[in-house]
């Protein structure tokens, strides 16, 4: 199947969108660039366009889409934030229009857009936008990390006071203790995601996703508790991943979060993330002991819920 080189235009502020698109594709305002690419048809360029006046207002607005009647259908639980930040996310480039009045201030979001957004184009106004091709198949950014793919980038020392960092650990999180320090690891960050576990549930991957508000939820399992004949039918990427950082112990499980935020503390943030794991001694007391750990996030997550590996 070719594959177009045309670009396709999107983002949540449709004025902005068709100040550069001129005759080009637009998809609609609430639409996520992944939608169109998992379609089937040809993968286009797709240019997600930001105005700089709007873009951290768009991106902390807690609002649901719905309360703005913009939802696609009664099951729509996006906010306007997430819907922002998943259409920078995916964008095969990323396109700042505008300036605030100080030049500072508007290098600030250009380096935010590229903490977002590592894997996309960063184009300047003007730049030429239809070079190189789409993206085939579309990975979302919460489970980047299981299949090897980079989930953030591990900027901890702040430009124009923007910071980004990855926390990575392999033993569980400890459920209640997670739970009480959700407040502060969420302070101030503008956009959070990727993937962990906990010890009172070690058979699911959970997701974690943040822009203006959080949402945690269960994904799959993990492929320590994949019986060996059914690894065939699990993503190759995924599959390799896992035997690349394959641990003797806890297998394939393991964490991988990323925060971006202005003026936060990534020290303090790897701090609180680390005092929520099991310590030495609740982690020597094995697996059934987890499992009876007291569980704040349990009826949020049935196990009904949970997709395929």
């Amino acid at each position: 199947m070719p594959i177009s080189t045309e670009p396709v235009f999107c983002g949540f502020w449709p004025h902005a969108t068709a100040e550069v698109a001129g005759g080009h594709a637009v998809l609609p305002e609430v639409a996520e660039p992944d939608e169109i690419r998992s379609t089937g048809r040809p993968n286009p360029v797709v240019t997600t366009v930001v105005p700089a006046d709007l873009l951290l207002d768009g991106l902390t607005d807690e609002r649901l889409l719905r309360e703005v009647d913009l939802h696609r259908d009664d099951s729509d639980e996006r906010s306007i934030g997430d819907l922002v930040a998943r259409q920078i996310e995916q964008a095969d480039t990323v396109l700042l229009i505008g300036e605030l009045d100080d030049e500072w201030d508007t290098e600030q979001l250009r380096v935010l857009l590229r903490r977002l957004a590592p894997w996309a184009g960063h184009p300047r106004r003007g730049d030429q936008l239809t070079a190189g091709l789409g993206r085939a198949e579309p990975v979302d950014a919460v489970i980047r990390g299981l299949r090897g793919h980079a989930v953030g980038v591990h900027e901890p020392l702040p430009s124009h006071g923007v910071s980004a960092c990855v926390f990575r650990a392999r033993r569980p999180f400890h459920p209640g203790r997670l739970h009480d320090a959700l407040d502060e690891v969420t302070e101030g960050v503008l956009r959070s995601r990727g993937h962990f576990w906990l010890a009172s549930r070690p058979d699911l991957v959970m997701t974690w996703e943040s822009a203006g508000t959080l949402s945690i939820g269960p994904h799959s399992g993990w492929l320590a508790d994949l019986p060996g004949e059914h690894w065939d039918d699990v993503d190759v990427e995924r599959r390799l991943a896992a035997d690349l950082d394959w641990d003797p112990y806890y297998g394939d499980r393991h964490h991988q979060l990323s925060f971006t935020g202005i003026d936060i503390d990534p020290v303090r943030l790897h701090r609180a993330l680390a005092g929520c794991l099991l310590t030495d001694a609740e982690l020597s007391r094995g697996e059934q002991h987890w499992r009876r750990l007291p569980d704040p996030f349990r009826k949020a997550y049935p196990a009904s819920a949970v997709t395929e590996v």
